[in-house]
């Protein structure tokens, strides 16, 4: 099952994204300009150094569009995620919406101790495909952004 969904990952990362660019660790892309995938690298261990960096790189990508993203995080490929990387991410990102995208039961952990311990100040959500994650991202769009 793990290895499908990552090869299903990769070829829509061929077909429909457009990148945007990467970190160390980390590839983006978007399916709308204001929806940015973000896609870890396979077993990465998020700390807070690494959580900083990507955080940097997502909030130049909105002040270069001009407004506020959403993003949809293939969570399923970290194998870890520590504290501080939590708080980084919740206190420090500005999104209309997240979608975490969680195919095994590690990313499932992970997102849940996100959602669960970080309280994140956007809307936030854990789904098991990228279609029922890009659906709700676009039903939770700004009026103004549509």
């Amino acid at each position: 099952m793990e290895k499908a969904a990552a090869e299903n990952m990769q070829n829509a990362e061929r077909t429909e994204w457009t990148p945007i660019g990467q970190t160390s660790n980390t590839r983006y892309y978007h399916v709308d300009e204001d929806i940015m995938i973000v896609v870890p690298d396979q077993g990465l261990k998020d700390n807070g150094p690494s959580a900083l960096v990507n955080a940097e790189f997502q909030k130049n990508y909105q002040e270069k569009l001009g407004r506020i993203c959403a993003s949809i995080v293939f969570i399923s490929s970290l194998l870890s995620q520590d504290s501080e990387a939590r708080r980084v991410y919740s206190e420090k990102m500005n999104f209309f919406a997240a979608a975490l995208i969680v195919t095994n039961p590690i990313s499932r952990a992970i997102g849940s101790f996100f959602l669960g311990l970080s309280k994140p100040k956007f809307p936030t959500k854990l789904f098991d495909n990228y279609e029922n994650a890009v659906a709700w991202i676009r039903e939770n769009r700004p009026e103004k952004q549509q």
